[in-house]
């Protein structure tokens, strides 16, 4: 059973809310700033050979970490549709994990790799609604990645890592909101493991944990050095996640943490944005767009065209 999400209006309304939007925006103006005043790795001439080096293992990275996950899923886990939260008991679906990890290994067969994580998603959008399937769009991004590979050869930079780079940021982004919408969810969490909030009252450590996300996502994709920050910090939280749940939830995470390797491996030369200012406000703009998006979706893609779920 679904919850309904948290009235709009509520949320704009709290105090706690607008604080955490204020100084949310003031992070990233700050770090924003700092993005272009220090140096990052690829402006220091001396690491450019080493950098272009590590650059040529993304599509190695994304091949075999694919392979890795779904090898996984086929002997361990193959009642899973992508994620521990996706789950069908159909037997064809270890056939299938099977048949991904065996063609993502090489460039020549990524492709039917990459066509068959698609098939998955459109698989699991069918059985679980197009809104719950906006969480996970990073999978869209793997498997066109791997896809190009095949087709278009294994060039680092280009628009098949922008893809694999947007849609991770898009994820966690989404996923953030997702804690302002719907924080039931999390209290559930929270519940079982209070020692998480680390004394916080949960309403506001569940949305002081929403902008964090958001904060590093955004950062993840449109900055330069701030980049390699927000991904420390996503990579420590979902790799920390393993602590107190355990393996299902690192293999839940797992397809996050390659493309996240990946797009470590090819950063960003220059910010998204030319100045500190554009980037505030772009991030802002972007906030406010999810934020609508989200509660328009759920009302159209999944409460009024996925009734059988509730």
């Amino acid at each position: 059973m679904e919850h309904r999400p948290a009235a709009l209006l509520d949320l704009v309304q709290s105090g706690d809310f607008m604080a955490l939007v204020i100084l949310a925006t003031g992070v990233i103006f700050l770090t924003s700033i700092l993005d272009r005043k220090l140096p990052s790795p690829v402006d220091i001439s001396a690491w450019q050979p080493a950098l272009t080096r590590l650059e040529r293992y993304a599509p190695v990275v994304l091949r075999c970490g694919t392979a890795f996950f779904f090898l996984t899923l086929t002997l361990g886990f193959p009642h899973i549709i992508l994620t521990p939260e996706l789950v069908i008991h159909n037997p064809a679906m270890r056939y299938v994990h099977a048949l991904i990890a065996l063609t993502a290994f090489h460039r020549r067969t990524c492709l039917i790799a990459g066509a068959g994580i698609l098939f998955l998603y459109s698989y699991a959008t069918q059985l679980y609604g197009t809104f719950h399937m906006l969480d996970y769009l990073v999978f869209i991004g793997v498997g066109v990645h791997l896809i190009s590979q095949t087709l278009c050869g294994t060039e680092a930079r280009g628009l098949p890592i922008e893809v694999v780079r947007f849609t991770l940021a898009y994820s966690f982004l989404w996923g953030a909101i997702e804690k302002f919408m719907q924080p039931a969810l999390f209290h559930q969490l929270l519940a079982e493991y209070s020692y998480l909030a680390m004394g916080l009252d949960p309403d506001f450590f569940i949305r002081a944990s929403g902008f964090v996300e958001f904060c590093c996502a955004w950062q993840i994709f449109s900055g330069r050095a701030a980049g390699y920050a927000g991904i420390g910090l996503m990579a420590f939280f979902v790799i920390g996640a393993v602590i107190p749940f355990g393996m299902i939830d690192f293999i839940g995470h797992f397809l996050f943490i390659v493309p996240l390797t990946a797009i470590l491996l090819v950063p960003r030369r220059v910010p998204l944005c030319r100045t500190a200012s554009g980037s505030t406000l772009a991030f802002v703009t972007t906030f406010a767009l999810f934020l609508l998006t989200a509660y328009a979706a759920w009302y159209m893609l999944y409460f009024y065209l996925h009734p059988h779920l509730f």
